[in-house]
């Protein structure tokens, strides 16, 4: 085969290749997308691009379909444009892959809006429609303000945004046992300088509201602390209470989770097999 040939069949091959990929992963062709049927519920908050690193907490727009579908796994496909104090959405439909997963389940889309400190106007457009709020991000809170809404609904409108140098504090025991929330505590409090705070009674919070799962669930208390070096050292003071107390009872838990996602859990400092 001479050279010639051999180019003519690799340019052949090549655009075989591409019209396969582009068929494949062009999800957005319409063709391919199912209408959007009934409301869209979204929410603008805090949260992990990689729930399972350290990291800075980012501004995150999720949307999920009023309307139950049958797969679990189908999404709402559409593109964001963020323009300086303009934020624009424009809904191109439903995604349904060929691989059902079989259990009920709403249309589901996540996003990450790379946006600062200011006001916004938020846009949510589909066939001819458009909804439109007033998106408020300050450094202690994100607010929705409803302007014109058709088809979508904001699933809160205020959300308290993490504090710097922040940490929560979760316990749960067995009802003999639950003196060993406030012991820990006192613990933490003869070592290292933290201040208590509380949330406001309006609006959603960025870290877990409740213990669950125990006998006795102690409520959620959230604390600030100087440096991340404070954090550090409340992990090892847990360890050691793990390995002390702990360990000597079944049925008890104590987390710490900070602003960038640190987590100590009290069973995995456990010895026990």
């Amino acid at each position: 085969m001479n050279t010639l040939s051999k180019m003519i069949i690799t340019v052949l091959f090549s655009i075989a290749v591409f019209v396969f990929i582009f068929q494949s992963c062009d999800i957005s062709n319409s063709d391919k997308l199912r209408p959007i049927e009934g409301n869209i519920i979204f929410s603008v908050q805090e949260r992990y691009k990689d729930y399972e690193s350290i990291s800075e907490p980012s501004i995150m727009l999720s949307m999920v379909t009023e309307k139950i579908f049958g797969c679990y796994n189908w999404s709402i496909i559409s593109e964001i444009t963020v323009d300086r104090n303009k934020i624009l959405l424009d809904f191109l439909g439903i995604y349904a892959p060929k691989i059902c997963a079989t259990a009920l389940g709403p249309a589901r889309s996540t996003s990450f809006l790379n946006i600062s400190e200011g006001e916004y106007s938020l846009y949510f457009s589909y066939r001819g429609v458009t909804d439109r709020y007033v998106l408020n991000v300050s450094d202690s809170s994100i607010k929705i303000t409803e302007g014109v809404s058709q088809f979508t609904e904001p699933k809160f409108k205020l959300f308290w945004r993490y504090p710097p140098n922040s940490f929560a504090y979760l316990c749960g025991t067995t009802t003999e046992t639950s003196w060993m929330c406030d012991v820990f505590l006192d613990t933490l409090f003869s070592e290292i300088m933290l201040e208590e705070f509380q949330f406001p009674d309006s609006g959603e919070i960025p870290y877990p509201c409740s213990t669950s799962g125990y006998y006795y669930n102690a409520p959620v208390k959230y604390f600030l602390y100087e440096k991340d070096e404070d954090f550090d050292r409340a992990g090892e003071i847990l360890k050691a209470y793990t390995h002390e107390v702990i360990e000597q009872h079944m049925g008890i838990g104590i987390s710490l989770i900070n602003r960038k996602n640190k987590r100590y859990y009290s069973w995995q400092m456990s010895n026990k097999e």
